[in-house]
């Protein structure tokens, strides 16, 4: 948990904090569980640094490469109607 609070904050890390912080400040004025909810996955999300950002959701690239001596051919048969 420690190392994703010191992750480098960008603007949108930013926004999710204030707009959860005032969601939550808002839910807990006028007793509003829904809002409280919504508050919750904003603060969750900055935190953690976990959402998809402007440029969409990043997929996890993994460094492990195929070998293409392993591989093997495929061999095929022709079905034919009648």
């Amino acid at each position: 948990m420690w190392s994703a609070l010191k992750q480098p904050w960008d603007l949108m890390r930013i926004a999710r904090l204030t707009m959860g912080g005032y969601a939550l400040y808002e839910s807990i004025q006028t007793r509003e569980i829904f809002l409280g909810l919504l508050a919750g996955v904003l603060l969750i999300q900055a935190v953690f640094n976990w959402g998809c950002g402007a440029q969409g959701c990043n997929v996890p690239t993994y460094s492990k490469k195929s070998n293409a001596k392993n591989t093997e051919e495929t061999e095929y048969e022709e079905v034919h109607s009648k």
